[in-house]
């Protein structure tokens, strides 16, 4: 975990990760997460590790979660009861979509990234921070 990073880079790290791996970028989740973690100087290990959040049991979540947190933004808002999340809804709903999980993202990689900043510290003693 590259650990002579102090608990903020790492806990930016985390939140860095989960802001790429909860947005819409498909595909690009990997690239993004080491080109981004390379540019500010953060730990590579930690953020493509956090970016891994979408993998496959948990996309269908994810893009309902995303549907839900977008939908108070848009005008022309779906009924989400009884349907099916494959291809054809989300290109029918895809600016609702892309909000929602910009938002969610934002959201999570906050919240996430305190938490895991409070967990570093609690697990790290002041006096093994002095090594």
């Amino acid at each position: 975990m590259e650990s002579d990073g102090n608990n903020e880079t790492k806990a930016k790290s985390i939140a860095l990760g989960l802001f790429i791996g909860l947005s819409p970028f498909w595909g690009f989740h990997s690239f993004l997460a080491i080109t981004l973690s390379v540019y500010f100087k953060m730990n590579k290990l930690l953020t493509f590790m956090a970016s891994q959040i979408t993998f496959p049991p948990l996309i269908p979540l994810i893009i309902f979660l995303a549907m839900m947190v977008g939908q108070p933004f848009v005008s022309n808002t779906t009924s989400l009861e009884n349907q099916s999340f494959d291809f054809e809804f989300i290109k029918n709903n895809l600016t609702q979509y892309i909000i929602g999980s910009f938002i969610l993202a934002t959201c999570c990689s906050i919240v996430f990234g305190f938490l895991s900043y409070f967990i570093l510290e609690k697990f790290q003693p002041q006096n093994k921070k002095m090594k």
